[in-house]
């Protein structure tokens, strides 16, 4: 029998899943990541650092599922989408990466915002700017650090530097391409939006683009001493995670809508153009089949959770791990609405990009008192996620009659049945748990000639495991909750500019 492996290299954790021919998962491992942040604010990688823990997944995935190297047919390699992973000359990072989440070109992004630039950039690209897409990076480069330009060859995206350090091949693929931003209906890059967003000089860096499901190389021999996979074997050229997730959660057809409960939450709907309704908000992104993937992001996913957990705890099990189960027990014990504390999940540095874009928003619990309790708190955190996708769906153009949920959170019966009572639409889990490792399995097991085309795949390997139908009364009960949440979000938005104002008055 043949085997797969999949990659998906999260902002905070980096898997490695080894798949059968049946598309089942045999095989994991995983490893967490080393996020720096040498100044507030600043999100960066050492990428030999994430390359080695890549390395140890890879490793350790085969020896989980018992088989050796030379039985991987096909490698595909998922990773977050943004930032920017430099390299130079002899294939050397120039500096740390900069990741997704990192905020040091806010004070820029503020600046264009206020020039009226943002429009020209959403009709060109389909995108809402933030701080850390490449071109942000690259323009902030050129202002604080333009050394680095002189010494830089080739600007990446971290699934492809990862596929670099494996085979040696510089080349990107469409889905990443359109959040650097590029030009969406050319699915290419655009010297128009390098000049307007200040990145002037690194044009000649970026990397061809070849399409997502492309033979881009094969494992070298060096890469293959460190990772254990055997020289030769193919690697595709892979896709940005918001895509790899859409196609492992078997979705293709336009109309189908997504949400991944992860690190972002990206609330996603497949169209067949390049469409870009609502005005100004969001993402845009090429998908393989040549359909578009439209996602208006709460960017604070699951990182909410674990935000909350760092920082005022939680019940751990035996092993000393969060156990979730018995949380949600508690949770489930609290009364809808957490007795009236609501929380506005903004706490990722991006801000909100949607269904509202809001860079300087954060986030903010409502409804305290001294009867509140962390079981309160701790319900207000998993019914806000659900508040903040409703409000994201709602703005979606079209009616969405079912929501597939995936990522870490969609493993909660609990979660996933207040998204439907909160959403009032019925909630699908696809079987498929490692979605974005499954999707770039998939498209490395059409070009190792598994499966004929990515449809096949699909159809073959994945389908529902659970569907959970909202209750009338639950939805009920929450339609009040959400409209006090809206209003709650409408008010609070107003005070993030003099916060803002206020924090560049005291931070050097």
């Amino acid at each position: 029998m043949r085997y797969l492996i999949g990659i998906d290299k999260g902002t905070t954790m980096v898997k490695s899943v080894v798949f059968d021919e049946a598309g089942r998962a045999v095989g994991s491992a995983e490893e967490r990541v080393a996020i720096l942040s040498p100044r507030p604010g600043w999100h960066e990688e050492d990428p030999d650092a994430s390359w080695q823990a890549c390395c140890r997944t890879i490793r350790g995935a085969m020896a989980d599922a018992g088989i050796s190297g030379d039985q991987i047919a096909g490698v595909g390699i998922a990773a977050h989408m943004g930032g920017a992973w430099i390299i130079d000359g002899e294939g050397r990072p120039v500096r740390n990466a900069i990741c997704w989440p990192d905020e040091r070109a806010q004070s820029l992004l503020t600046r264009l915002e206020g020039r009226g630039a943002l429009d020209e950039v959403f009709a060109i690209s389909g995108n809402g700017l933030m701080p850390g897409i490449t071109l942000m990076i690259l323009a902030w480069l050129n202002a604080n650090e333009p050394e680095i330009r002189n010494r830089a060859t080739a600007v990446l995206c971290a699934k492809d530097y990862l596929r670099f350090r494996l085979t040696g091949v510089i080349a990107t693929d469409p889905s990443d391409v359109s959040f650097v931003p590029g030009d969406i209906d050319a699915r290419t890059h655009s010297d128009r939006l390098m000049t307007l967003l200040g990145a002037e000089g690194w044009n000649a860096m970026m990397p061809d683009i070849l399409p997502s499901g492309a033979v881009a190389g094969e494992v070298t021999a060096k890469a293959a001493a460190e990772t254990g996979l055997a020289p030769g074997t193919l690697v595709i050229t892979g896709c940005g995670d918001a895509v790899a997730n859409v196609v492992g959660a078997g979705r293709s057809r336009p109309g189908e809508a997504i949400t991944v409960l992860g690190t972002s939450c990206l609330n996603s709907l497949i169209i067949d153009r390049p469409g870009r309704e609502p005005a100004g908000l969001g993402f845009l992104f090429a998908m393989p089949d040549e359909n578009y993937l439209r996602i208006l992001p709460n960017t604070s996913g699951t990182i909410t959770m674990d935000w909350f957990l760092d920082h005022f705890g939680g019940i751990r099990d035996t092993k000393g791990k969060w156990d979730f189960p018995a949380m949600e027990r508690r949770v489930a014990a609290t009364p809808r609405g957490a007795d009236g504390v609501l929380l506005l999940p903004y706490v990722n540095t991006a801000g909100v990009l949607a269904p509202f874009y809001d860079p300087r928003a954060r986030g903010s619990f409502f409804g305290m008192s001294n009867q509140t309790t962390r079981d309160h708190l701790m319900r207000a955190v998993y019914e806000a996620l659900a508040f903040a996708t409703r409000d994201c769906l709602a703005a979606m153009p079209g009616a969405i009659d079912v929501l597939t949920l995936t990522g870490g959170g969609a493993r909660s019966a609990f979660w996933s049945q207040m998204f439907a009572d909160v959403c009032r639409i019925p909630i699908e889990i696809c079987t498929a748990e490692q979605t974005g490792a499954t999707g770039v399995a998939l498209m490395a097991g059409v070009a190792a000639g598994i499966w004929p085309d990515l449809a096949t795949a699909q159809k073959a390997t994945l389908s529902i495991s659970a569907r959970f139908e909202p209750d009338p009364a639950a939805s009920a009960e929450y339609d009040d909750w959400y409209g006090l949440y809206r209003d709650l979000r409408n008010v609070y938005r107003g005070f993030s500019e003099s916060r803002s104002q206020l924090l560049e008055e005291v931070r050097p």
